[in-house]
């Protein structure tokens, strides 16, 4: 799956020269690479196949690590990878080719061809499931929530369908802002069946598949089925650990589930450069969303188009599992790289950019903003723990090596009150009415406020109010809140145990989550919420 801000290239504002690299140049370019990423392989773990392209016509392809450890297979480049999130254009493409054959349109209210989806006031258009601007909670999320999510049971496609119709709220009004959500592409697979009258797998097959010639490419719709060479997936926690299997055992396809080779993902790049369905196919696919005020969403169809060193590039990562991937195409030039993987490392992408910067390097020096010193005594203004005012959770601002973190993430000053890190801008501002607030800038232009809290610490009367039994419907969840020597405990049978860590007033953090409680206009306890990962506020009644 894509990861929170879907960074899929380094944005960086620096000229490349030259025009479309000789074949000799991309050949070597990418021996080059791949001879460094394989050496760090000691050909006893997983690797990854690669492949790479230029007008059309497959220049490189190899491989390194183990296919399947057990004995010792390698991998080779018509070895078959799961392929994460990158198969999402696949399915936006599927709507696509329906929208050119005149059965539905982009903007189509999505409850024309799925009922069942509840009323949420404004419509959701087919177009929000795909740029993630709909609201919809990430399906997988709100599974984890009942104690056996993604990798703990077997998932199929109607026991995903029917946790996001039973979502009674969103979490945000549709096209007003973005959150990646795998919701919406389970909901654009129901619609690719209504309305071609077809199994989604097999439209796919039919429509893309067959006539671009990826005889190796299928999906996953049942994990049990036996599929010849193919790489079974590996993670382990650390360097020092032993590589432990991590395959994916769910029947759900459309945001991922997509099995192919590096091959065959260069022939779709190949389709795209030469616009075999079309140029309005292609345009249609890589043109970015916008949010309902007008500005731009760095995401479009299952793509994200972005610059990589002063060149146009559009392509998505994925992972799945012990599954990593990234396929990538520069229009200019014509040229796609293509990494799968079958490991927790190396990095997909790492390897794919290294081949890029083999190819087209050296670069001049990048134009980054210079960099503001400024003293670790004045940094320490802007330390402790804020809240986040869109979703709650704490952002944590601390000094470390005398740098500003936030998070965790390192903070490059540059200027009086504003950072910046990856995409996103940091800015702090004295007002009358709060004093210092800060508001951070993400790479879609929204605004995340966030304002320091005073510490809070419960006493035992808030303890004993919100303790009891608290079920979600939408989720079909119910956690047991219980006080243990002082302290708030969520727990959830058979195992799991939470410590409630206080946050803020009537906050906490609890593992991964974020934990808050509302009151009653008579200060009284009225429900619990749960917010994380691609989940915004899951309520919770008292029971």
């Amino acid at each position: 799956m894509y990861k929170q801000t879907i960074a899929l290239l380094l944005l960086l504002s620096i000229s490349v020269s030259g025009q479309v690299p000789e074949k000799t140049k991309v050949v070597a370019g990418a021996e080059r690479a791949f001879e460094k990423a394989a050496k760090t392989n000691s050909g006893q773990a997983p690797g990854c196949a690669v492949g790479v392209s230029l007008n059309g016509e497959s220049v490189f392809e190899n491989a390194f690590g183990l296919a399947e450890m057990e004995h010792q297979i390698p991998n080779t480049p018509q070895t078959i990878f799961e392929s994460g999130s990158v198969a999402k254009q696949f399915t936006a493409a599927a709507l696509v080719l329906l929208e050119r054959d005149d059965k539905l349109k982009l903007d189509d209210d999505v409850r024309k061809y799925v009922p069942e989806l509840p009323i949420y006031g404004r419509p959701i258009t087919i177009r929000h499931l795909l740029t993630h601007t709909s609201g919809i909670r990430d399906w997988g999320s709100v599974l984890e929530l009942t104690g056996a999510g993604r990798l703990n049971r077997v998932i199929t496609q109607e026991l995903a369908f029917d946790v996001i119709i039973r979502q009674k709220g969103l979490d945000f009004e549709p096209g007003a802002e973005y959150s990646y959500s795998n919701g919406g592409y389970q909901l654009a697979v129901v619609i690719v069946e209504r309305v071609s009258g077809q199994k989604f797998t097999d439209f796919t097959r039919d429509r893309i598949f067959k006539p671009l010639g990826m005889s190796n490419t299928s999906w996953r719709d049942d994990y049990r089925r036996l599929v010849k060479g193919r790489a079974q997936a590996y993670t382990r926690s650390g360097q020092s650990s032993p590589w432990m299997l991590s395959m994916p055992f769910m029947n759900v396809v459309g945001n991922g589930g997509m099995l192919t080779t590096v091959g065959d993902l260069l022939k779709w790049n190949a389709a795209l450069d030469s616009n075999a369905f079309g140029a309005r196919f292609v345009e249609t696919l890589e043109t970015p969303a916008q949010f309902n005020d007008g500005r731009k969403v760095r995401y479009a169809l299952g793509l994200t188009p972005d610059n990589y060193k002063g060149l146009r590039a559009v392509g998505h990562t994925g992972s799945t599992a012990g599954y990593q991937t990234f396929v990538g195409r520069f229009p200019e030039p014509k040229l796609s790289i293509a990494s799968l993987c079958n490991g927790s490392s190396p990095s997909s992408t790492a390897v794919a950019l290294s081949i890029a910067d083999e190819i087209f390097g050296p670069f001049p020096p990048s134009s980054e903003p210079s960099r503001v010193e400024i003293s670790p005594e004045v940094l320490q203004k802007y330390t402790g723990v804020w809240r986040d005012e869109r979703t709650r959770s704490p952002v944590r601002l601390a000094v470390e090596n005398g740098d500003l973190t936030l998070n965790g993430s390192r903070l490059q000053p540059v200027g009086d009150g504003v950072f910046t890190y990856g995409y996103s801008r940091v800015e702090f501002t004295e007002t009358e009415e709060r004093g210092l607030v800060g508001r951070e800038i993400d790479e879609n232009g929204l605004i995340h406020p966030f304002f320091r809290e005073p510490e809070w610490m419960p006493n035992a009367d808030d303890l004993k109010a919100i303790a009891g039994t608290w079920h979600s419907e939408e989720a079909q969840a119910t956690f047991t809140l219980v006080i243990d020597g002082g302290k708030a405990l969520l727990t959830q049978r058979p195992s799991l145990k939470l410590p409630l860590e206080p946050l803020y007033k009537d906050h906490f953090s609890a593992g991964r989550y974020v934990v808050w409680f509302t009151r009653d206009k008579d200060n009284k306890i009225l429900e619990l919420h749960i917010g994380g990962f691609r989940l915004r506020d899951m309520p919770f009644a008292k029971r």
